[in-house]
């Protein structure tokens, strides 16, 4: 038999109603996963799960930060998550075709919440991670406009190299309306 995670919920022993979990979830968790852009986290999560005699309605409310690396310049930051996530659990002995319903078959006993944490969590992070304005690396910034100049110029260089180079194709063509223009 399977080890149960600390995230599985065992739901036939909870009567109809509404019931509240809580998770400190850490870098370790993500790590489990495979996760690794985290250099640290620490949230907080409560899980309000509403249990019906056909359904659970799960809500998910998520606090707490997770140290990134800047896009812009690369030093590593706190950046603040705050956010919520639903999902319902259908009891049922067919698949259900949506993505916001799991699943639950007759001889289930438990859910295990760490894949929806996990997915809500990753959903809050923005596309586009940068520092609050004015709190980038300065020096580094610096170091990238340098190294990003450097490859600027050697590019032009040898395009200028590329160019003064003549495709020997066009040379034949050049030779071939030069003579003809001598000839008028």
């Amino acid at each position: 038999m399977a080890r149960k995670s600390e995230y599985n919920i065992g739901f036939t022993g909870l009567t109809d109603g509404k019931h509240q979990f809580t998770f400190e979830i850490e870098n370790k968790f993500f790590e489990q996963l495979g996760y690794t852009e985290f250099k640290k986290a620490k949230l907080h999560i409560q899980l309000e799960l509403e249990k019906k005699p056909n359904m659970m309605i799960a809500d998910f409310a998520i606090n707490g930060k997770v140290n990134l690396m800047c896009d812009r310049c690369t030093d590593y930051f706190d950046f603040p998550l705050s956010g919520t996530g639903n999902l319902i659990y259908k009891f049922s002995e067919n698949d259900l075709d949506d993505e916001n319903v799991v699943t639950i078959y007759p001889n289930e006993t438990d859910i295990d919440v760490a894949q929806p944490i996990y997915e809500f969590t990753l959903l809050m992070l923005p596309a586009r991670r940068v520092h609050p304005e004015g709190k980038c690396n300065q020096e580094m910034l610096k170091d990238i406009d340098n190294y990003l100049m450097v490859e600027q110029t050697a590019k032009e260089e040898q395009n200028e190299v590329n160019n003064d180079e003549v495709d020997p194709r066009w040379a034949a063509l050049d030779k071939l309306k030069n003579k003809n223009n001598n000839k008028k």
